[in-house]
């Protein structure tokens, strides 16, 4: 990527680099845990998900005769990647029970804990003055912040809670540099320390759990202990409709597979890490925007590991489209820089496969667009056809569906992969009502962010690294116009395929309507979802007993009352100001 090896890595020890000498032997005896049969099932049920959709797709659907056709297999072989890939996630998650490290009943030790609290210019107050852990900790504000409110939030607060707040001279590196520069001066007093955002919020116990699970001897040679993460901002649609999803993601990778298949991943915040491994690499890995998976793979390369525990912790999600994008451009740059980091790692091709779908999932958004004008204007019909086949349809299905290759092929592809998604959706308790409605919303958001994406990546090819945006904190709602000028792209994409289904294809509108419809019908949706709450449609309130406190929902509810209660507990500046995400 054109970066010099000093920028890569710390201000500490330097790592060798691929062509240097060999790590250290790892004593894999006592490394956690993982189950090379999951393994063996995951990469077999992969491939022949793969092999039957493309190899179904190819025999009895596309006309090899026919260049649109065969252009079109192309698009959807890459993009068959990806749903191979999540269909064999959740199958397999179903199969396999387990992958939880071992933990101790109580501590043996109290091992020295450092709380890392990140910000810059964007510091939630009540998520700052929320740090208590039951478990003695010190906790460091490392703030980047040069706007004065944001610094004088953080002075006042950290005055009050007995913070040390670090600040540098200058930014250099970015999150890693300010972890860097703590690490530089207090690191060696410490044998764990937990990283946090700005938006981050952890339970009182949290820190305390998580050393029952890095103090077992089996676990000794892991590294990064990473919490499950929820939302708690849940005052808009926006956040209540796709927080739940969250859900499916912790019960497939975070709770089943990830530890299972020893995969390689850090979230850089709501994380409790290693010192001795930091140490080991030279420091955090500087350079990049994804500077937390940069860390994870250079330790992973020494032979330390990464871990999901089962402990809940929180975050806050941009409250709208417009901030979704925002963070959404931080994550596809970084996405890109997956390709150079597997590429210098040494890790196996397994492992290296599970990293590699980040930024697959970023290409293949790439594609998409060609996929769409393919279908329309890759092929030619009247609009006396469309209707000839569309009452065949209403007044038949049956053997409109038998008569049609493509149709059956859809219709079989479609009922196979429902079979896993609707049992993990049932095991989630995900009601088909919120699946619903995140399905519409989320199909919303892809179509407005697609275009963003590339002009992302783009800028990401052109300038490198540049600077590491912030997430967006307190995104206003959205108006009509607002909406329209963030969805300008797309819709110019919209028109451009509306023409082609008018002028050239109308047939291809009822074949491609799963997606054509929510595509057109995405403004609309975001505008619904992205504007502020009607009445009622607030976070649910606390249950007054304590074994009502069980789902996720409530959790979550559980602590935004808790942080809307910290804000209001600060008083002052803080007690007049909007509750931040």
């Amino acid at each position: 990527m054109g970066h010099r090896r000093d920028r890569l890595v710390g201000p500490f020890a330097p790592v060798p680099g691929p062509t240097g000498p060999d790590p250290a032997p790892v004593d894999y005896a006592t490394a956690p845990p993982h189950r090379p049969g999951v393994r063996a099932l995951f990469f077999g049920l992969y491939a022949a998900f793969y092999a039957a959709l493309v190899g179904g797709m190819g025999y009895f659907v596309i006309r090899w005769n026919h260049p649109a056709s065969v252009a079109l297999f192309a698009v959807l072989s890459v993009l068959f990647v990806g749903g191979a890939y999540g269909l064999a996630r959740q199958t397999v998650a179903l199969l396999f029970r387990g992958g939880e490290l071992p933990a101790l009943d109580l501590l043996e030790r109290r091992p020295r804990v450092a709380v890392l609290y990140t910000t810059m210019n964007d510091v939630v107050p009540e998520c700052l003055a929320s740090i208590r852990q039951e478990y003695p900790v010190d906790v460091y504000v490392l703030d980047d912040s040069r706007d004065p409110e944001a610094r004088g939030t953080v002075d006042r607060i950290a005055s009050d809670r007995g913070y040390t707040v670090v600040r540098r001279a200058a930014r250099r590196g970015f999150k890693a540099g300010a972890i860097n520069d703590w690490y530089a001066r207090w690191g060696s007093r410490y044998e764990y320390f937990v990283l946090l955002d700005a938006d981050s919020y952890l339970p009182s116990d949290w820190v305390r759990e998580a050393l029952r699970y890095a103090e077992h001897p089996a676990n000794r040679r892991v590294a990064v202990f990473q919490g499950q993460i929820n939302l708690w901002n849940l005052d808009t649609r926006f956040v209540q409709t796709l927080a739940p999803m969250s859900r499916v993601g912790q019960f497939v990778w975070e709770s089943r597979l990830a530890n299972a298949l020893d995969a390689v991943f850090c979230y850089g915040h709501n994380v409790l890490v290693r010192t001795a491994a930091v140490a080991e690499i030279g420091g955090f890995v500087e350079g990049y925007v994804s500077e937390d998976f940069a860390t994870a793979i250079a330790m992973a390369d020494r032979g330390w590991h990464s871990r999901f525990v089962p402990l809940h912790t929180y975050e806050a999600m941009p409250e709208n489209v417009r901030g979704f994008i925002k963070r959404q451009n931080k994550w596809t740059r970084g996405a890109m820089e997956f390709v150079e980091l597997s590429r210098r790692s040494r890790i196996g091709p397994g492992r290296k496969f599970h990293l590699w779908q980040t930024p697959w999932s970023h290409f293949t958004n790439l594609i998409l667009p060609l996929g769409m004008l393919l279908t329309v204007f890759g092929f030619a019909s009247t609009p006396a056809g469309a209707l000839a086949f569309l009452h065949a349809l209403v007044s038949n299905p049956v053997a409109t569906f038998a008569a049609i290759p493509l149709l059956r092929y859809l219709l079989i592809v479609s009922l196979l992969t429902a079979i896993p998604t609707v049992l993990v959706y049932r095991h989630c308790a995900i009601g088909w009502g919120t699946y619903w409605r995140h399905r519409w919303l989320s199909a919303a958001v892809s179509a407005v962010s697609l275009p963003y994406e590339a002009i992302s990546m783009v800028s990401y090819l052109r300038r490198r690294l540049g600077q590491v945006p912030v997430t967006p904190k307190n995104e206003a709602p959205l108006r009509v116009g607002e909406v329209v000028h963030i969805a300008r792209y797309s819709l110019v994409l919209e028109g451009a395929i509306l023409a082609g289904l008018f002028l050239v294809n109308p047939l291809g509108g009822i074949f491609n309507a799963i997606w054509l419809i929510p595509m057109i019908l995405a403004p609309a949706v975001i505008l619904r979802f992205s504007g502020p709450p009607r009445p009622g449609e607030g976070p649910r309130s606390v249950p007054a007993r304590s074994e009502e406190v069980a789902s996720h929902e409530v959790l979550e509810t559980w602590v935004h009352a808790s942080l809307t209660r910290e804000r209001r507990s600060i008083g002052g500046a803080f007690a007049a100001a909007p509750l931040a995400p």
